[in-house]
């Protein structure tokens, strides 16, 4: 039996920190009410000192014995998690049934220079899987645990199946301008011996551990780090802080922009007197109609501003790395986080040319996996060239490859593509027409663009199938093609109206195990739909074959 090991001690500061941040929006309601034309001096200031005074008290009290009760031990082949102040909770996570074991960093741990284990489970574990403070070295620990049990328990492959990491590892990618570059990391033994050297000063909650800060084996041994068969590690990519900012200005994400913005006035709406929203309302009602344009033409350019700036937050520091025969992604100023997967539960992978990238030959990638966490969508690529995709999934995920499109709807289908556009034109026309008169008529300039973006959505979208392998791409606003590999479709649909089938025309969706990434197609061709249905029966025959 191996000895329990416990969070770190700046765990017991956790609830009163975050009952602190919970409360702060009310204190503040409190506040202003309370002041309202009140003075200083009529605040019972003893009473209120001695109130959060004895609620720190409290608060610390039950941290202490939330950390005190909170101990997990590293087992044969599991994981042994045990918590609870009132009521004791046991949670047994097998080893086998693990998929990853994600670090993150949030607000508070990036302060106090702890890390957040979230172990990976299929199905939805709530907060059972997750180790909310634990040191830099003892997350390496618990990670180096859980990839020797994952050797430990696949058996072993051919080289061709298990997308050695040596072929991974040969060579660069280096974008023509030369800001990007493959790098290599140390070697292995070098890095775990610098891992040995810090585990060995490390102070805390390294107690399940051996004296020399080694970890079970498959036998339940203790085996020092040393005697670990090293790993292959490399970094694939960084984004340098230039390619960033970049990123961040060609990718306008007006909807981070709204959410941030919603959040902010649902605060302030706690806080502000009804008096001013009155007054903001009237100062409205008084604004010329003329003058909207000029106002909704600002809303747009610092939405647009927040959110590049939200983007650089959110992704700065971004790398790639592979570990093993996991890749890891991480970024995060604010909130770091660093996620694992294996290129074998990669479903599908999304290349988004936006607007603007598009016109200078970039895009950025995304890869979706089948996991348990609330985040299935990763990003592998903020901004790289089309020129350098093809080699990135290579190197990341070789079971997808870039394949051109060769099938595309024919042109009796363009009034698929313009009808519903012409008819979002039509409603918001008439809306301006009769609310801002004939300065609405401004808003019949919205018919060409709809024209000139149902053509170009026509014009871009189509298909592909090589071997097993289907590629559709589509277009909203932004080229999205999306590259998926036959096993893991659940099904496809095939629509039509008799309308549509008598002139030869069928629409096609794809349905995949996570519904968020099904994709669809309008407008095409009945002969390739069908074909794209003869080639998805082939999966049933293989199956009944096998």
């Amino acid at each position: 039996m191996n000895e329990a090991s416990r969070l770190h001690r700046l765990y017991i500061l956790f609830p009163l920190v975050n009952s602190v941040k919970s409360l702060v929006p009310l204190a503040a309601f409190v506040s202003i009410k309370f002041f309202n034309g009140k003075s200083l001096d009529d605040v019972p200031w003893y009473w209120l000192s001695a109130g959060i005074v004895a609620l720190a008290a409290l608060l610390l009290l039950y941290g202490y014995l939330r950390w005190k009760r909170f101990a997990y031990t590293l087992e044969e082949d599991k994981i042994l998690i045990r918590r609870g102040v009132l009521f004791r909770e046991e949670l047994s996570i097998y080893a086998g049934r693990i998929h990853t074991m994600n670090t993150e960093q949030p607000l508070l741990q990036r302060l106090l220079g702890l890390t957040q284990i979230r172990i990976e489970t299929p199905g939805k574990s709530e907060d059972g899987g997750v180790l909310p403070a634990v040191t830099d070295h003892e997350a390496e620990r618990l990670q180096l645990w859980h990839r020797d049990r994952t050797r430990a328990l696949q058996p072993d492959r051919p080289a061709a199946q298990t997308h050695d990491v040596a072929a991974l590892a040969d060579g660069d990618i280096v974008n023509a301008d030369g800001t990007e570059q493959m790098i290599e990391g140390t070697s292995p033994q070098e890095r775990m011996a610098s891992w040995e050297r810090d585990e060995a000063e490390a102070s805390g909650n390294t107690q399940g551990a051996g004296s020399d800060g080694g970890y079970p084996n498959v036998r339940g041994n203790v085996i020092p780090p040393a005697s670990v068969s090293p790993e292959e590690r490399s970094i694939l990519l960084q984004l340098p802080s230039r390619r960033l900012l970049t990123a961040a200005l060609s990718s306008p994400n007006l909807s981070l922009a709204l959410a941030f913005v919603g959040g902010i006035i649902s605060f302030a709406d706690d806080l502000l007197p009804d008096q001013i929203y009155q007054s903001l309302f009237q100062s409205a009602g008084r604004i010329l109609p003329g003058h909207w344009a000029g106002i909704a033409i600002l809303a747009v350019v610092l939405a647009w501003l927040l959110s590049v700036i939200l983007y650089m937050i959110k992704y700065a520091g971004f790398t790639v790395e592979r570990i093993g025969k996991q890749i890891s992604v991480s970024y995060g100023l604010l909130e770091k986080k660093r996620l694992l997967f294996s290129p074998e539960r990669v479903l599908a992978a999304t290349v988004k040319e936006g607007i603007f990238r598009r016109w200078f030959g970039y895009a950025e990638v995304k890869v979706h996996v089948l996991t348990s966490e609330s985040e299935k969508h990763f990003m592998l690529h903020p901004l790289i060239k089309t020129a350098d995709i093809p080699e990135l999934l290579a190197r990341v995920t070789p079971q997808l490859g870039v394949q051109a499109i060769t099938a595309s709807p024919p042109p009796h289908a363009k009034w698929m593509y313009l009808r519903w556009k012409l008819a979002f034109a039509a409603a918001v026309s008439i809306g301006c027409i009769l609310y801002f008169g004939w300065l609405g008529m401004l808003s019949l300039l919205l018919f060409p663009f709809a024209i000139g973006w149902g053509l170009t959505a026509h014009r871009d979208s189509g298909l592909n199938i090589t071997g097993k392998q289907l590629t559709i791409r589509s277009r909203f606003l932004a080229l999205s093609t999306k590259y998926i590999r036959r096993p893991q479709i659940i099904a496809i649909e095939v629509t039509g109206t008799r309308r549509q089938r008598r002139r030869g025309l069928l629409s096609l969706q794809v349905k995949m195990i996570l519904s968020d990434i099904n994709e669809s197609l309008v407008g095409m061709d009945e002969r390739e739909i069908m074909a794209v249905w003869a080639w998805f029966q082939n999966k049933k025959g293989e199956r009944s074959a096998s």
